[in-house]
């Protein structure tokens, strides 16, 4: 009997001791101390010094970025994602004419890769993404990339990509993935050649 009366006094002076702190702090909060009202402010982003230039190394894992003129739809890192949030769909570059030398190709990436293949769908689920930046590295033509630190020259760095709507962190990154987009896409590469 003694404990269980103990048990009732040692929960109503702990509950009293932790309400007493908080009204302390209640009392004693200073202006604009308390809440940082997020998307109108923001904290300065600290400089970080940790022994190497930042321009080399990619000590900052940000979200991906996927150049779509040099994609080739080899889809290496779609199968080097350990949690499957990469989905590539590729259509083969209808051919021009009867004429079995005259395939059409689709385009030439910036390294002289020669694309006989059309991406139709390439998206990146954010939401699933754990940034380890595997898909990065079997990538032959360099095209999928994190952004910021060697590559803020291609894509500057960006950590404010925070969204209310989930389906708004998965980035479609081609340019439609139909049928008609397909014929619209090479319609217009070949306007261009």
């Amino acid at each position: 009997m003694i404990k269980y009366f103990t048990d009732i006094w040692t929960s109503i002076t702990t509950i009293l001791g932790g309400m007493g702190i908080t009204f302390i702090h209640l009392i004693r909060a200073r202006q604009d101390n308390v809440t940082l009202q997020y998307p109108e402010e923001r904290w300065p982003r600290p400089e970080r010094n940790i022994g190497f230039d930042h321009d080399n190394y990619n000590v900052i894992r940000t979200r991906l970025h996927v150049d779509m003129d040099d994609c080739i739809g080899c889809l290496k890192c779609e199968r080097a994602c350990p949690v499957d949030c990469i989905k590539i769909v590729t259509e083969k570059a209808p051919e021009r004419g009867s004429d079995i030398k005259e395939i059409k190709h689709v385009g030439v990436t910036t390294n002289g890769t020669r694309k006989a293949m059309v991406v139709t769908r390439f998206d990146i689920d954010m939401s699933e993404c754990c940034y380890c930046n595997l898909c990065t590295y079997p990538c032959p033509e360099e095209c999928i990339f994190m952004t910021g630190g060697p590559n803020s020259s291609r894509h500057p760095l960006d950590y404010e990509f925070s969204e209310p709507d989930r389906d708004n962190l998965i980035y479609k990154f081609a340019k439609s993935g139909t049928k008609e987009g397909l014929d619209k896409y090479i319609g217009e590469k070949s306007a261009e050649s």
